[in-house]
């Protein structure tokens, strides 16, 4: 046999080997990496989407929670990972935040990863204190620019998802508002209950038993169209006029850079049939989250729009990290 034919044929199998590998995947255990501590929303949309990925794709895959440094932590230990499907990232918008926001990451929000779909969408409500004179947009707007620097936004922290609404809200509508960060959202919503601050964009979940005491006064949703979940709130696209806005929390798989389509195609069409589960949508309806997939061309789409959307913001306000 000749040499050239020999490893010709060598060549092949190699190829045909690992080809063959791409469609079997998985063979073991997949790690779900969640940037979040257990307990939060973001982390029970993971662990559900990880009960139902297993059931499709015939072997477990694990939630492994690595929270730390606003999600920096698990995103730069996802980006060094091999990109051979076992280690998966249930990422958020913070992926095309903290390159801009803090300029300390170790990955590339457009090179370290393959994007493969969107996973769900939580909306934001702007909510006031019950004391707070406004009890609509055009009320509240017409409020705080009648008394400029004088009420306060809490958020949950310097450059969360609520934070920038914040600033999007005060940059397009031309208001001049105290942002007061604190740590975390059921401690600022707190604060607006007892009128230490006035008013804050709350994750649905967070504002709604606020809302449902009396404590606090819906004025708007941070979604471009109104939640099913709570359809008698309007958005801020019509209560404001303000035909660019929108703030949501999304959350995202993707994988390490370098992995084979084959892969990337396989759990895209896994986690769309989980997105299209009537029990799983219904289950976080009820708690204002949208479950929703996309193909990973739809995603890079939206991923561009956010990065633009966001990072434009944060150097326009001079936004800094903590």
């Amino acid at each position: 046999m000749k040499r050239s034919t020999f490893v010709a044929g060598m060549l092949a199998a190699l190829l045909s080997c690992g080809a063959q590998a791409q469609t079997d995947w998985p063979t073991k255990p997949i790690s779900m990496v969640v940037p979040y501590p257990p307990g939060g929303v973001n982390d029970a949309v993971a662990r559900v989407y990880a009960e139902k990925l297993s059931a499709e794709l015939g072997k477990p895959v694990i939630v492994d929670n690595r929270a730390g440094a606003a999600t920096t932590v698990a995103s730069n230990f996802v980006a060094k990972a091999a990109p051979d499907g076992y280690t998966i990232y249930a990422g958020g918008t913070s992926l095309v935040i903290n390159p801009t926001l803090t300029g300390n990451v170790q990955y590339d929000p457009h090179k370290s990863f393959e994007l493969v779909s969107l996973m769900s969408f939580t909306p934001f409500i702007l909510h006031v204190n019950v004391d707070f004179p406004a009890r609509n947009m055009a009320e509240l707007i017409a409020t705080v620019k009648a008394n400029p620097g004088k009420f306060n936004i809490a958020s949950s922290g310097i450059g969360a998802t609520n934070h920038l609404a914040a600033e999007l809200l005060k940059a397009q509508a031309g208001l001049n508002l105290i942002h007061v960060p604190y740590k975390g959202g059921a401690q600022a919503g707190q604060d607006v209950a007892a009128g230490n601050a006035q008013m804050m964009f709350s994750a649905s979940l967070e504002a709604k038993p606020l809302l449902t005491a009396g404590k606090t006064r819906a004025i708007a949703i941070s979604s471009v169209k109104r939640s099913q979940a709570f359809p008698d709130i309007p958005t801020v696209i019509e209560a404001a006029g303000l035909k660019d806005f929108e703030a949501v929390f999304w959350q995202g798989m993707v994988v390490p850079a370098g992995t084979p389509k084959a892969i990337v195609d396989k759990l895209q069409k896994a986690i769309a049939k989980v997105a299209a589960d009537p029990d799983v949508i219904e289950r976080f309806k009820q708690q204002g989250v949208e479950i929703r997939s996309s193909t990973p061309a739809e995603f890079k789409a939206f991923y561009d729009k956010e990065e633009k959307r966001w990072v434009t913001l944060i150097k326009e306000q001079g936004i800094k990290a903590e």
